[in-house]
């Protein structure tokens, strides 16, 4: 469960994405799409990045600027996003909205500069969805509704 697409020879069609992460899941990219393209000038590319370990996903930019990427799974989908600590009052009261399962996903992170880090979210249903809103807005400054 929970297998990546990792055939970079083959680039997977929008067909043979949504079988392997399921309607679930698809819905779930939708509604990023569609939250995220209400503030951002969002672009999706498909991308096979960081060698064989994470396979096929979207990178979600705005403009120039790098979101996340969103890495396809048998029957779910990860959200990889870069989030600096967390050190304004703002962003303390954001990060405080997290349910335990989001704060678990920041502690756990992947370090990476002064006390920041990678986090790796595995989506599975669209209360989580909710996390996602809230790591976006600590990262963009921006109130996100998906």
């Amino acid at each position: 469960m929970y297998e990546r697409m990792l055939d970079k020879q083959n680039v997977p069609t929008e067909n043979e994405i949504q079988k392997h992460i399921g309607k679930k899941s698809t819905k779930h990219i939708a509604l990023l799409k569609d939250g995220l393209g209400k503030i951002f000038e969002i672009k999706t590319e498909l991308k096979f990045p960081f060698g064989n370990d994470y396979g096929w996903g979207y990178k979600f930019n705005h403009k120039a600027k790098h979101l996340f990427y969103l890495f396809f799974k048998k029957g779910s989908i990860t959200i990889m996003l870069q989030i600096s600590k967390v050190t304004t009052k703002q962003e303390i009261e954001k990060y405080n909205k997290l349910s335990n399962e989001g704060k678990k996903y920041w502690q756990n992170r992947y370090p990476c500069g002064t006390n920041g880090g990678w986090i790796h979210y595995r989506i599975t249903n669209r209360k989580q969805l909710k996390d996602i809103e809230i790591f976006l807005s600590i990262k963009t400054n921006k109130e996100i509704k998906l």
